[in-house]
């Protein structure tokens, strides 16, 4: 006898830090605050690294408690077994509230759009960089409490000011906003994030991730936009990056001291020449 498949769903955060947050369901996804081991990351100080999961079994979603240290409310009663989900039923972890529903096009669409708008930089597509802050902060401590490394990577566009010049900073805008969209391709999984931090500056962080592994991801990026030229209107630019890389817990138990250690490094790579990659 065939399984039918459960109904296409989303969890939607109607209280919290992430509120407006938009998760659709694929079969399981964990709830937590940790980039690393969550579906959907709660940036909440009372939810675990991974506090619930749902689950899909015989056609339906369940809800599971996934630690004893901060309970999981369903409906306003303790969660303490799997127990089945019904659509709007809603989950309480910490101070944030978490909706099931079923899957609504309309409703997903204008949720992804001010979410989009309201965390999202219009011209590279990368974290704001408030947004991203909380990020790395979430991720530092994380990553202090597993024992693991950490590290964040600055870049800058060598050659904006020449390509301005030029070829008018419609161009420059133009290789800025490729740029942040080739280091959000690099930054798509394992709890990695990106923001622009200035005008033709960026930032990243990469959890899990040691100094050596890092200066690697950082030189395929240098590599990836040396190789890619940008056009507009037959007009063609070819700007190169800088980079500078930092590690928890070598250069630092901040935030602060982990952007100041690659931020140093960058201007080294700067000083260098550019279109090169220097560890703090």
């Amino acid at each position: 006898m065939d399984i039918e498949e459960p109904q296409k769903t989303h969890l939607l955060v109607l209280e919290g830090p992430d509120l407006g947050t938009l998760h659709e369901l694929d079969g399981e996804a964990v709830l937590g605050s940790d980039p690393s081991r969550a579906d959907l990351i709660l940036r909440d100080e009372r939810v675990e690294s991974g506090h619930a999961r749902i689950y899909a079994r015989f056609g339906r979603y369940f809800a599971e408690p996934l630690t004893a240290r901060g309970h999981t409310e369903l409906n306003g009663e303790v969660l303490t077994r799997p127990r089945p989900l019904s659509d709007r039923d809603r989950l309480r972890l910490g101070e944030s509230v978490v909706e099931f529903a079923a899957q609504d096009p309309l409703k997903s669409r204008l949720i992804d759009n001010l979410r989009q708008t309201l965390n999202h930089d219009y011209l590279t597509g990368l974290l704001i960089k408030p947004r991203f802050d909380e990020e790395l902060e979430q991720a530092l401590a994380a990553a202090k409490e597993r024992g693991e490394p950490l590290s964040v990577i600055m870049a800058d566009v060598d050659n904006l000011k020449e390509i301005n010049d030029e070829h008018g900073h419609l161009m420059g805008e133009l290789a800025v906003g490729e740029i942040g969209r080739i280091i959000g391709r690099f930054h798509e999984s394992d709890g990695r994030r990106a923001t622009r931090f200035g005008g033709d500056e960026y930032q990243t962080v990469l959890p899990g991730t040691d100094a050596p592994t890092a200066a690697s991801v950082a030189e395929r990026l240098r590599r990836t936009v040396e190789e890619n030229t940008f056009e507009r209107d037959g007009v063609v630019a070819e700007p190169t990056l800088s980079l500078g890389v930092s590690t928890y817990p070598e250069h630092g138990s901040t935030a602060a001291d982990l952007t100041r250690a690659a931020d140093e490094a960058l201007y080294r790579a700067k000083r260098s020449g550019g279109n090169t990659v220097v560890s703090g």
